[in-house]
């Protein structure tokens, strides 16, 4: 992380504070839930490939079992704050969430 940044989903509620506009919170929220969405999607997939390459007995399936049931949890986490979202009128739009933050922080 460079210097003088502080940690980036820190930064997501702090932008979610200063907004007072519901839509926007929505919007802002939105995105941060697709964002995760896209990095749960690796992790899981990252696992998955482990789990086969390894054999049967293998004592790292447990864990890396343990962190596909994890990113599940996760996964439905976040479809319900998209589902939240859509239901209150947030309209997903094409978005570079450091730019959006970068820019509500000014």
């Amino acid at each position: 992380m460079p210097a003088g940044k502080p940690d980036f989903p820190a930064r997501y509620y702090a932008v979610v504070e200063r907004l007072t506009n519901a839509d926007r919170a929505c919007a802002v929220a939105a995105a941060a839930a697709h964002d995760f969405n896209d990095e749960l999607t690796i992790i899981v997939n990252s696992a998955s490939k482990s789990i086969l390459k390894l054999e049967p007995g293998h004592p790292a399936r447990p864990y890396l079992a343990d962190i596909q049931s994890a990113v599940q949890r996760c996964v439905w986490k976040a479809s319900g704050l998209l589902t939240y979202t859509a239901r209150h009128g947030a309209r997903p739009v094409s978005a570079c969430m450091e730019r959006v933050v970068t820019e509500v922080e000014q």
